[in-house]
């Protein structure tokens, strides 16, 4: 199976972690994205990662790979957890995109819509109720660790010491050390 990657992005750092957490293995090919040049857009025209090929199926979207590989929660309460995760992650990289707009092509008023989103979406969330090996667990700390590393507009970590405690811990294991996305600018 061969995954088609970035090493920014958070949805493709989901299906990464828990490949090495699980003992499973692809090959992890790096693509570029938006470029109308790239080697992924015969899989996936949209250009989007991640995108896992296995023999000459292919998927697109994080659920739709965890669902190919057994790995989507079987309960309504995970998959809950799931979608409020990649949610919340939804929202901070389409603020994260805005951001990287000129100036003069921001919107203020949706900035802050999803500002207030992405604080309500977390203070909603109970951090015990989400094992960090589970793929909702792995989804929250995937978009906790874009929000550090490259959406660091949003102060996600003042007032939730307790979630704050938890990603810390999540984030020590190899799976997320060996993923760790660059930094951006944002």
């Amino acid at each position: 199976m061969i995954l088609y990657i970035s090493p920014g992005s958070p949805f493709a750092r989901i299906i990464r972690v828990l490949a090495r957490d699980r003992g499973h293995a692809f090959e992890e090919i790096e693509v570029p994205l938006r470029d109308p040049a790239s080697s992924l857009l015969p899989y996936s025209p949209a250009g989007r990662v991640p995108t896992l090929r296995d023999g000459e199926d292919v998927l697109v979207e994080v659920p739709l790979i965890l669902a190919h590989l057994g790995w989507l929660p079987a309960d309504a309460p995970a998959r809950g957890r799931l979608g409020r995760s990649l949610s919340f992650l939804d929202g901070i990289a389409v603020w994260n995109r805005d951001l990287r707009r000129p100036k003069g092509e921001q919107s203020l008023p949706f900035q802050a819509i999803e500002r207030a989103r992405a604080a309500r979406t977390l203070d909603a969330m109970t951090p015990e109720d989400y094992d960090a090996f589970t793929p909702e667990g792995v989804a929250l700390a995937c978009a906790l660790g874009y929000c550090e590393r490259r959406h660091t507009v949003f102060r996600w970590r003042e007032g939730r010491g307790t979630l704050a405690a938890w990603y810390d811990a999540a984030i020590a294991r190899p799976a997320f050390q060996e993923t760790t996305p660059p930094l951006s600018g944002i």
